[in-house]
């Protein structure tokens, strides 16, 4: 519970509650292959911690802990990345992973036309299947089903192209520079396993993304590009706000209120391949995006956020606005007491990228108190899992290089 506490004493209390289903993602990032010095860089350190610390605020899951040293002789294994400094393929034994952690690997080097890759990382192994189902899947079930449904990654590699000038702000877009914030979140989202995962794999048919939680928020499936790593390219770059509105190609959605973009502004959606320059704000993440770590089985609980919660004193109406989230929904209640049991439901809002409000017209006399509480929408009817054979015991890294060119307009 976070208490919002009124400035004049005796008028109505609000508290805002959501329970977290289980523990945050940690996002551990690590230099030591950034080997051309690109996070040398003022801000560029602290521009790419604050892009993996929104995929912490959104991401809840329990990954388990990979350590050799915690199993019987003859069980190991070595991670393997492409070297953000070299795109030579490296090897890293018997790396140590903590429980509910992803370690990213970054760096930067030329690219040769694309601002950015990204993805998740590979690895070989030798040892017991108990040990080959906890490197591939870290303890998601779903990660080893038929189909899959589920994805535990132990972490992977970003890169950005070093001859670039980048824009580092957090909040401000800067239409001459390439957008570092919308690209660092591009390729962590490949990393998570857009376009990447099995179990995004087994959602892709006849060039759309079939995803339950994809398709409910866009309103059909979802068109993707030839190689089904992204969605549909719009392949424009317009004024004002970096899209044609016209244009049948568009896959628009809303951004996810963050570094400066507003929640529910029209967007297209962040797993683009081609990434416009253009417009008032950093490209955010979208709702059709967050769908889409939900698809592939990532647990998600989008912070609770209050935009306004206007509070009067004695009598009248109180009004409340908070951000939404598609698929999930939102219970404001109301209660005189905080007393187990005396809650009521005011209003149960169904989340669709939006802003949405609602006033209580006729609050109590005197004191009352407020809380707002998601909830996942009811789950879709998943396919029975069928069992699978033994996990892979080597599997390559996977570095998406066909995505986040920077276009400025008007190309």
């Amino acid at each position: 519970m976070h208490p919002y506490k009124p400035a004049v004493p005796g008028i109505l209390a609000v508290l805002l509650g959501a329970a977290l289903p289980s523990h945050a993602l940690e996002i551990k990032l690590d230099y030591t292959y950034d080997t051309n010095g690109f996070f040398n860089q003022p801000g560029a350190k602290a521009a790419l911690r604050a892009a993996a610390d929104f995929y912490q605020t959104v991401l809840h899951d329990n990954l388990s802990r990979i350590d050799k040293s915690e199993w019987p002789a003859g069980n190991s294994w070595t991670a393997v990345i492409v070297h953000p400094g070299t795109g030579v393929q490296t090897n890293i034994p018997n790396l140590v992973v903590p429980a509910d952690t992803i370690i990213v690997y970054a760096g930067g080097r030329p690219l040769g036309g694309a601002a950015g890759y990204g993805g998740p990382g590979g690895y070989s192994l030798s040892g017991s299947s108990g040990w080959a189902n906890l490197v591939n899947s870290r303890g998601q079930a779903g990660a080893l089903a038929s189909p899959k449904t589920d994805f535990g990654p132990w972490g992977g590699m970003i890169t950005f192209d070093n001859t670039l000038d980048w824009n580092f702000s957090t909040t401000t877009n800067d239409e001459d520079l390439s957008p570092f914030i919308s690209i660092a979140l591009h390729e962590l989202g490949h990393l998570l396993g857009i376009g990447t995962a099995p179990s995004w794999q087994a959602k892709v048919s006849g060039g759309v993304f079939t995803g339950t939680n994809s398709t409910a928020t866009y309103g059909s499936n979802v068109p993707l590009e030839s190689g089904g790593y992204h969605w549909r390219d719009d392949a424009t770059c317009e004024y004002p706000d970096g899209y044609d509105p016209t244009n049948p190609d568009n896959i628009l959605s809303k951004a996810y209120g963050s570094f400066g973009a507003p929640h529910g502004f029209a967007q297209i959606a962040l797993m683009d391949p081609g990434l416009c320059s253009v417009g008032q704000y950093h490209k955010a993440m979208t709702d059709l995006d967050l769908a889409a770590l939900k698809d592939i089985g990532w647990q998600m609980a989008p912070p609770l956020k209050w935009i306004a919660a206007n509070v009067k004193p004695k009598t009248g109406p109180v009004n409340f606005t908070w951000a939404t989230t598609s698929t999930f929904t939102y219970r404001l209640e109301r209660s005189t007491t905080l007393a187990a049991g005396g809650w009521t439901t005011l209003v149960t809002r169904t989340g669709n990228g939006t802003i949405q409000n609602y006033t209580d017209a006729t609050p109590p006399t005197g004191k009352a108190f407020y809380r707002l509480n998601t909830n996942p929408a009811v789950p879709p009817a998943m396919l029975t899992p069928v069992a699978a054979g033994p996990a892979p015991t080597e599997v390559a890294p996977q570095e998406v290089d066909s995505c986040t060119r920077t276009i400025h307009c008007c190309q």
